[in-house]
């Protein structure tokens, strides 16, 4: 590595190279992220297809940027109303909760993405709200009703202890049994899609109402995760740990809210981040001392590569594939599972589908390969965690695919050779992106150099620029002094750079970095 050990002398800087034959021709920079396959658009769901490639076009944004966040909310619609056992005769339960979102620079439309890929769940929120709010009314003339027969009953209690006679000839005892009778009306439950924020007393409660579970969206991932690393709210990363698995249970009891028992403890997580301030849970998640296995259960974490040329779009959307998008969506929602084939064995509350025979083969084939080949590989422990995840993925993602057909009328029964089939490209796309997330973690000073490498060649930094010089300006990814002094280590080692001492009266030398004019067309 080029450092500043390895500097000029005064006597050297004398005869410092001034001509551009005297510079060394620069090294081409290395690329600092690693492949990445693009998304097939023929593992997107068949109902799902057009109206996910029409969003993306019409945005010009990586078709990723919707068919992820979309898969994750179906994920969420299904919840624990519907499971798959993945194994012939095991009772193996997956339920098909997924975590996930877009990676991208600020600026990359992965906010209005997000948002288009959650529009299905508006009317199904808007008809909820409305249903809840007629209920109430019901509830709350219900409730005024019951009160008043209660106190007509205590009424009549009281005038019979005391003997009188205007208790219709009902006995004491008689007017005890009715009081017991009367039965308090239930309040009505609110059927929640997603939520932003919760706390996860809150949640708890969301959870305890609505037992297929919830999304917790947010537009930045980053705020969710650095809120569980805040202090007072330890537990809260300790929750959705457990919340990921799907069909846990939890019973929590709290002076004021009482005791609260949540059958199925489901969450979906489904958001954006950027590159940069994914790094620092990269970091903890490749320290085994530090690492709890959070990043890992993002697998659905996409970083695909920016698009090249821009092109001016101005359309009208396709309304036929958003119909269809969206009519699938209310299907599942209002779906009962088992009326479609699922199997719900006596004791159990989660109904489960298999696969079929063709498909059963294809999964055993998929995970021998899985277990025997790519976990046994001589990559960082973190990747090989994350990759062993994917033994629930697959059939997460199957599950998923199949309901999408049985909801559009194009499946019917066990989950299907097709949907296994489209499950497993799924799992090998997804780990393209994660061999390119988890390389992030070494490629810092490579990375940081290419930005640096860029502001050089627009010569937004004059020749001589020291390490201040470039951190103090707050650019992406050189807005510290570290990074801007790996930046420029890299650069000294390609040739794009050399370190040279300036004296300074009264001080140790400061450190100029002049400018390989070779560099330059």
């Amino acid at each position: 590595m080029g450092c500043v050990t390895e500097l000029l002398t005064q006597d050297e800087q004398a005869e410092l190279l001034t001509t551009v034959e005297d510079w060394p021709d620069p090294e081409p920079l290395g690329t600092y992220l690693l492949p990445v396959e693009k998304l097939p658009p023929e593992i997107i769901p068949e109902p799902f297809r057009p109206w996910v490639m029409d969003v993306s076009y019409r945005m010009q944004c990586p078709a990723d940027f919707v068919a992820v966040p979309t898969i994750i909310m179906t994920g969420s619609i299904i919840g624990t109303g519907c499971g798959i056992r993945p194994k012939k005769y095991d009772d193996w339960l997956v339920v098909p909760n997924l975590w996930g979102g877009p990676i991208a620079r600020p600026g990359k439309l992965k906010t209005p993405a997000l948002a288009e890929a959650l529009k299905p769940l508006v009317p199904l929120e808007v008809r909820a709200r409305k249903e809840y709010e007629a209920a109430m009314k019901e509830y709350e003339a219900d409730r005024e009703l019951f009160k008043a027969q209660k106190e007509a009953l205590k009424s009549k209690m009281l005038e019979a202890t005391k003997g009188k006679k205007k208790t219709e000839g009902l006995s004491l005892a008689e007017l005890r049994q009715q009081y017991l009778n009367l039965k308090e009306p239930e309040p009505p439950v609110w059927r929640r899609y997603r939520t932003n924020d919760a706390t996860i007393e809150k949640m708890s409660e969301l959870l305890s109402e609505n037992p297929r579970g919830i999304l917790l969206f947010r537009d930045e991932l980053i705020g969710l995760l650095a809120g569980w690393d805040k202090e007072g709210r330890e537990t809260d990363r300790a929750f959705y740990l457990e919340a990921w698995n799907g069909y846990g249970s939890m019973t929590t009891d709290r002076i004021g809210r009482g005791t609260i028992h949540v059958d199925n403890l489901c969450v979906s997580i489904l958001g954006g981040i950027q590159p940069a301030k994914l790094l620092a849970y990269l970091h903890q998640a490749m320290n085994e001392l530090e690492n709890d296995g959070l990043m890992q259960r993002l697998q659905l974490l996409v970083f695909p590569d920016e698009l090249g040329d821009w092109e001016l779009v101005d359309r009208y959307p396709d309304k036929k594939a958003q119909e269809l998008a969206f009519k699938v969506i209310e299907r599942l929602d209002k779906m009962d599972f088992v009326a479609y084939g699922a199997r719900l064995d006596e004791g159990e509350r989660i109904p489960y589908f298999r696969f079929d025979n063709e498909a059963q083969d294809l999964f055993y084939e998929w995970l021998t390969e899985l277990e025997n080949e790519k976990l046994r590989r001589d990559d960082p422990p973190a990747l090989l965690e994350h990759l062993s995840k994917y033994r629930s993925l697959m059939p997460s993602l199957a599950l998923i695919i199949h309901l999408i057909d049985i909801a559009a009328g194009a499946a019917e029964g066990d989950v299907s050779l097709k949907a296994a089939k489209m499950a497993a490209a799924w799992c090998d796309y997804l780990e393209s992106h994660a061999r390119r997330i988890y390389g992030l973690v070494g490629s810092v000073g490579q990375r940081a150099a290419a930005e640096l490498a860029k502001k050089i060649q627009k010569r937004v930094l004059k020749d001589g620029f020291t390490v201040r010089d470039v951190y103090r300006k707050g650019w992406y990814l050189l807005n510290s002094r570290e990074l801007v002094q790996a930046a420029c280590d890299e650069l000294v080692d390609a040739g794009w750079l050399k370190p040279v001492p300036e004296d300074v009266p009264g001080r140790q030398p400061k450190i100029v970095y002049r400018v390989n004019p070779k560099i330059f067309p």
